[in-house]
Formats: structure tokens, sequence, C-alpha cells
């Protein structure tokens, strides 16, 4: 074991948060709503054995007070403070180790909020502890309890790690680029077991201390957002305060919330493109299916579309307003988890702005102690990226409701201009069958003018043929033959039209062959 392994007063801090009021669309469990306090009474009770219960804790959903950030600590039964404090003593590397911490519960907007740590203190009893090993981070998340897969929170995790260099540790930072990197490795391989190391992201500086980040927020295969934040100023510990640290629950918040609407938009984005994918697919057949050449020839022939082609159309016009609608919804999920962003985007802004002026304002910080560009490049870079690219998903997409409009528009003026036509076609059928019926009974009314009747059934000889034939039937004949011309004549008129059409068409295509 060398100098360089052993770190001081290291310090674990979880931030996790929860959803607090489900949306309409969300049906969520009444436990549902407390479980992150059910996971942190496990870690208590079960995880860390620290003799304490948080069960209890934290007031009932019925006894929460009012607010936009609320303390949701029971205190009446942690003696009227604002957090659950526990302690414990260790054997570890052949010392006797004292690790302290809370558990606060918070209500912040619509989310639940945790704020656990677990640390080894600066000093018991007004005595300066001793630097422990970096293994001590084995007592802090025994079965990996502080990680997204057990606490699995709504909004997302971040965990904090501090701990103080030494004399000799700071020096090496400054000859070698490397160093830090490779302690924050070791810290971290001591306090995750197994294989599910998070990615290095980046590193910078913060209040004057380096700090390094894992997880990479672009990244949709990780959970992580891990900081190691390595204290090396006085200034660092004088900023770090009850203060600073209310200000980073907050931070965090806004962060995650950010990151877990980008990430559902990813899964919507998805969804929506296999949907407009359909939906292209289903109107290309449908038009397709329209313009197949015995469709076509029917159409030139003047005899309209089958029935089944007919029902086909029909109810396209029915399930694609239900698809319209479906498609609109979806695009309402990109629009409003892009809203989602944006809000919590201005409020992580807002706070850091806040923190700057805070900051400043005390006028004892040099400007690398007051600079916040650590923290500013999620607001500055990662968000806007998001914004950015939920834009231009929308902007395609929305492509798709036009396309659905103008789709159902044209397939109901087909099926409209078919019914016309069959309703014209049968209104002309229908008074061609009158006109027809009407000359037949004039015609057999007309009869005793045309054919003498007495005696009557008497049979007549046809001209040109040596038959006879009754005169009732004779006169029948006559009335029919005279209903069938009109028929024939009012048909033809009708169709007049029609054929003229379909003659200059053959001219037209006769011309345009020579």
């Amino acid at each position: 074991m060398t100098q360089n392994s052993k770190i001081y007063a290291p310090n674990v801090y979880l931030f996790a948060y929860h959803l607090c009021k489900p949306s309409e669309t969300e049906s969520i469990s009444p436990g549902e709503l407390t479980k992150l306090w059910e996971k942190c009474n496990e870690i208590l009770e079960t995880k860390l054995a620290v003799g304490k219960a948080f069960k209890g804790s934290y007031l009932p959903k019925k006894d929460e007070p009012l607010g936009w950030r609320v303390e949701l600590i029971n205190k009446q039964v942690v003696g009227g403070r604002n957090s659950l404090a526990f302690a414990k003593d260790i054997s570890h590397d052949n010392q006797q180790i004292s690790l302290k911490g809370f558990a606060q519960p918070l209500r912040i907007d619509d989310s639940y909020a945790l704020g656990l740590q677990i640390r080894v203190p600066e000093k018991v009893n007004n005595i300066k502890t001793p630097a422990v090993d970096v293994s001590i981070f084995k007592e802090f998340n025994p079965d990996n309890c502080l990680l997204p897969d057990f606490v699995q929170s709504y909004f997302g995790q971040t965990l904090l790690i501090t701990a103080w260099l030494s004399v000799e540790q700071s020096q090496a930072a400054r000859e070698d680029s490397q160093y830090l990197k490779s302690l924050a490795q070791q810290c971290l391989e001591k306090l995750i077991s197994g294989d599910k190391q998070p990615s290095f992201y980046r590193q910078g500086e913060l209040f004057g201390s380096p700090i390094l980040e894992y997880g990479n927020p672009n990244r949709q295969d990780t959970d992580y957002n891990i900081i190691v934040w390595f204290f090396n100023s006085s200034a660092t510990d004088e900023i770090w305060d009850e203060t600073r640290y209310s200000d980073f629950v907050e931070l965090f918040l806004y962060r995650n919330k950010i990151i877990r609407a980008y990430r559902d938009t990813r899964k919507l984005y998805r969804v929506i493109s296999e949907e407009y994918k359909q939906i292209e697919l289903n109107i290309d057949a449908t038009f397709k299916y329209l313009q197949q050449d015995e469709a076509q020839q029917r159409q030139l022939k003047g005899t309209g579309l089958k029935e089944e082609e007919l029902e086909r159309l029909k109810r396209q016009t029915i399930e694609m307003p239900s698809r319209a609608v479906k498609y609109a919804g979806l695009l309402m999920d990109l629009e409003f988890r892009q809203n989602t962003i944006a809000i919590n985007a201005k409020n992580y802004e807002n706070k850091l702005n806040q923190i700057s002026l805070d900051l400043k304002s005390r006028k004892k910080y040099d400007n690398n102690e007051c600079d916040l560009s650590f923290l500013e490049l999620f607001s500055k870079e990662t968000s806007p990226q998001f914004q950015a690219q939920i834009k231009a998903d929308l902007g395609y997409f929305t492509h798709g409701t036009g396309l659905l409009d103008k789709a159902m528009e044209a397939i109901r003026g087909v099926v409209a201009i078919e019914e016309a036509y069959r309703d014209a076609k049968l209104e002309v059928t229908i008074q061609a069958v009158g006109f027809g019926l009407g000359v037949a009974g004039v015609v057999a009314g007309s009869s005793p003018y045309l054919i003498k009747q007495d005696p009557p059934n008497q049979v007549i000889a046809l001209p040109f043929l040596k038959v006879g034939i009754n005169s009732f039937a004779l006169v029948l004949l006559i009335s029919i033959g005279a209903g069938v011309v009109v028929w024939s004549l009012v048909m033809f008129g009708a169709n007049y039209k029609n054929l003229l059409g379909k003659i200059k068409r053959l001219l037209s295509k006769l011309g345009g062959n020579k």
C-alpha cells in the first residue's frame, strides 16, 4: 500500500429523483410513488446496516406540506432535524473507521428528491481522522446498492464522490496529467463491483479543485452519471457548504429530467419513424392499386371501380383518420418532451446564475474559484444539442400529418366521384326504364286504333311470314318493342358525351402515333 492510494475524508453523495405527480397518460400505482423512499430504507437497513430505518422518517403523501420545495422528513421521528442522520463504526484495513451520513427526502416541484450521504468525517472528537485506502469505497456501496439498477429512480440519479488530496498527491497531479484520472479510476473500481464500470467523459475544475465526470449524457447505453471531485483548495471546502449542496440537489434534478426526457424522445423517434414508414407504404399501396392497368382500362371504358375496390377505399377513409389521430398524438408526446427539456434547461441556467452571483458577491474568491464552466457545459452545449435534434425530428415527421391529410382528401374524392357516377348511372337507367314503360303503355293503350279487335283475339297474318299471331300477343310485342327502342335511345343519349370523349382520345392517340 502506497501513500498515493490513500485519500482523506472520502464522501459519497447519492442524488436520486423520482416521479411525484404522474401525467394523465401514465398509470402508476401509489406504491410506485414511494419506491424511492423504500429503496433508501433497504439501503440503510439491509445494505449498509447502520441501525437506522428510513421507513417512518418521511411524511406520507397525505401529510406532505404545500410549496415548490419542501422537506418531507418527519421531524418528530428524527429529533427536529431536516434529515435522518446515522453513524457506524467499522474495521477496515487494520483501521477503526467511523462512517457517518444522512438521508434527506425532498419534494421539488413535481419530483421527489433523495439526498443520501455516506462519509468518513474529517474530524472525530476534534481530532483529524487519518487518510484511508481507496478500498474504503467498498464499504459505501455494498452489492452496488447505490447504482441505478438497484435504486431504479424514475428521473435517474447522480453519484458525487469527493475526497481531499494530500500535498504529495497534488504535486503528483501537477507533474502527471493522467495522475488524477488514474486515482479516480481506482476509486470507482473499489466503489463499483463487477464489470459495470462507467466510461470516462471529461475533466475540468470546479471551485478551484479538479473534477472528473463519468457517463456521457449523449449516449443511450448508460444510466451512469458519476462525478469524482478531488479537493485541494481551502476555497473549495468553504464554497462547498450546505447552501451549495442544496443548489446541487436542484441542478442535478434539472439535469436528470432533461436526460430522461431526451432519452424518451429517442424511443418515440423509433416509434414515430416506424409509423411514418407504414403510412407511406399504406398510401403508396392504395394509389398503386388504383393505378393498375386493369383499373385504368375500366375507367376508360366508363365502367368505374369494382365493388371490392370501392369497399377497400371506403375502409381507408375510416382507418386513416384514426391513424392520423394516433400519429398526431405521437408528435404531441414528442413536443411535450421538447417543452420539458426547454423548461428544465432554463431552470438549470437560472440556478447556475444564482450560484455565480452569490460567489461573486462575496468578493473573496478569484476568477478560477468562481468559474462554473464545468457545470455550464451541459446548459451551453449538451442541452441545446438535444433541443436541436428534437426540432429536426419534428420538422421531418410533421410532413406525415400533411401526407395523411392529402391522402384522405384524395381517397374521399375518388370515392365521391365513383358514388356520384354510380348514382348518375342508376338515375339514367331508371329514367330510361320509365320512358320505355311509358311508351309501351301508350302503345298498348292505342292498340284499338291500330289493330282491329273485332272479333276479339283474332289471328292476324304477319307480312312476309306464313304464320299468324293472336292480336293480343301482337299488341304486347309492339308495346314491348317500342319500350325497348325508347330505352335504348335514352341510354344512347346519356352516353353520347362519354362516347365523344372516347373518340377524341382515340383520334388523339392515333394522331400521336404518326
